[in-house]
């Protein structure tokens, strides 16, 4: 009997690898790239110039990249406010579905990163503005899709950006101080037409019907046992997707305890994006803001129960969690209503100031009972 759980565990590898193999047999479809280009290798600083304002330092130096040379913006914010970046003239046309990519890394606090794009009058400004943004140590991708770019300021009339005449990339003072934010690789991509159609799935696992937990009734669910080394389900979306999580629908003591989420575009190549700990059943929301892949994978490692039952996993469009705020709405729709504070279901909640007539320090009481003890208490 001893032998019984190394030999389960041993079927589980090889189901699991069977499954790898399934989906390897699978060709991959990535999202559809109709062209890219090379817009800058940041080989040469000649065509940047720096824009800073008053009293803050910046300066451009060259330094080996991912590949080849790259360029880094060092800056020293002398503890005033205000910007530093680079820019360079760079003409542009945009079709209705586009992208940039970068590499990005860097040695600075937590600051904003603004992608900025100019028209020619130089009034009119679209940018990608990524808040409190700690550049990584090691060149990581970076990655700016049409509907990232929003028009900034300006008196033109067009909120879409149809051309462009110059780029900046600027550090904006957010908490200040110095630092080094560096550049590499900037390509164009223009992309086939983006796609809204509803994120359906196929499920695939070695134990037991896995089309239930994608088949849209609660009275349903993949049941698999609790064995060592785990189980798996794997959604495919039969090419790459976008999306923002995930919700999972669990039976009464048949839920996961612990779980990952993995995603891959090939069904070779896994990157872990969640992990969950102390799963308690009912319910579960997985955000996974901005993702992209084909294939979404669930391994259960423990269960509460000696079986996982699955009535749902749905995957969720990419408003789903798009912003923390985003997110919060999303499992507020899916609550009582008064268990979420009201601005989280759209209502309105309304305060009154408490305080004695002459003091120093004023705090609020809401129409729910929360009370604010002082400004930002």
């Amino acid at each position: 009997m001893a032998d019984v759980g190394t030999r389960a565990a041993r079927r589980a590898a090889g189901g699991l690898l069977a499954l790898s193999g399934a989906l390897a047999a699978a060709p991959a479809c990535a999202q559809e790239v109709l062209s890219t280009r090379l817009l800058d290798g940041f080989e040469d600083p000649a065509p940047w110039s720096v824009v800073a304002s008053d009293q803050v330092d910046a300066a451009i130096r060259r330094v080996e990249g991912s590949s080849g040379q790259a360029l880094c913006l060092d800056y020293d914010f002398n503890g005033v406010s205000g910007h530093a970046g680079m820019q360079r003239a760079l003409p542009l046309a945009f079709p209705d579905n586009y992208r940039f990519d970068l590499q990005l890394r860097g040695d600075a606090p937590a600051n904003d990163l603004q992608f900025k794009l100019v028209d020619a009058s130089g009034d009119n400004v679209w940018w990608a503005n990524r808040t409190a943004l700690e550049p990584p140590a090691r060149w990581t991708p970076q990655r700016y899709k049409a509907r990232h770019i929003a028009k900034a300021w300006g008196p033109g009339e067009d909120p879409v950006l149809r051309d462009s005449a110059r780029l900046e990339l600027v550090v904006y003072n957010r908490v200040g101080g110095r630092g080094s934010v560096c550049f590499d690789e900037l390509t164009f991509s223009t992309l086939a037409p983006a796609d809204s159609s509803p994120l359906a799935a196929t499920a695939i696992a070695i134990a037991g019907d896995a089309a239930a937990a994608v088949d849209g009734d609660p009275g349903t669910a993949w049941r698999a046992p609790a064995i060592e080394g785990g189980q798996r389900l794997v959604l495919d979306l039969g090419r790459v997707r976008e999306s923002g999580g995930l919700v999972l629908d669990w039976l009464p003591d048949a839920q996961a305890t612990r779980y990952r989420v993995q995603l891959s575009d090939d069904g070779l190549a896994w990157r872990d994006v969640r992990r969950v700990d102390g799963g308690n059943g009912g319910r579960d929301w997985i955000a996974l803001p901005e993702s992209e892949a084909r294939y979404v994978a669930l391994d259960l490692l423990e269960g509460a129960g000696d079986t996982f039952a699955l009535a749902e996993a749905a995957l969720q469009p990419l408003d789903f969690s798009a912003h923390p705020n985003d997110f919060v709405r999303a499992v507020a729709a899916d609550q009582p209503r008064g268990r979420w504070p009201r601005g989280f279901s759209g209502e309105q909640a309304y305060w009154t100031l408490l305080g004695i007539d002459g003091g120093l320090q004023q705090g609020l009481l809401g129409e729910d009972g929360a009370v604010e003890v002082a400004r930002g208490g």
